[in-house]
């Protein structure tokens, strides 16, 4: 969702200010982007977040106009600004788990390599310690 610069500086309806407007459109974007992550569409994540970045400079625009006190404040800037906040933390804890499990994910193939090449080495465990060379010990387990 794209919204052009300047085109929600002013009441873009009755009862509704730029303000408003920009605050519906950036958690429809956030919206957006949990539905991007989920599907695991790059373009889609990319675009979601293209569009927040756009909506948010737009935002600190009419936040620092030189005439604040003409912006009302409806309740629902208070009710979009708790959505916005509820989707950012939704979003933050979806991007965080497919990390771990990318993490996870990627323990596992070295460590089958590993085991895989032992087998095809003969060398059955014969070392207890980790190697530091080898690429399974530098994946991060705290992941």
């Amino acid at each position: 969702m794209h919204v052009p610069p300047g085109s929600a500086s002013r009441h873009t309806g009755p009862g509704e200010s730029g303000e408003t407007t920009l605050l519906a459109a950036l958690a429809d974007a956030s919206d957006a982007l949990t539905a991007a992550v989920v599907r695991h569409d790059h373009q889609a994540i990319v675009a979601a977040t293209h569009d927040a970045e756009e909506l948010v400079e737009q935002l600190s625009r009419l936040e620092n106009s030189p005439h604040p006190d003409a912006r009302p404040r409806p309740a629902d800037v208070f009710l979009l600004a708790a959505r916005i906040g509820a989707a950012a933390r939704r979003n933050a804890l979806l991007l965080e788990t497919a990390w771990a499990t990318d993490a996870a994910i990627l323990r596992l193939l070295a460590t089958a390599a590993k085991a895989e090449s032992e087998r095809a080495s003969g060398d059955y465990g014969a070392t207890a310690s980790v190697d530091p060379t080898q690429p399974s010990a530098w994946l991060d387990r705290s992941a």
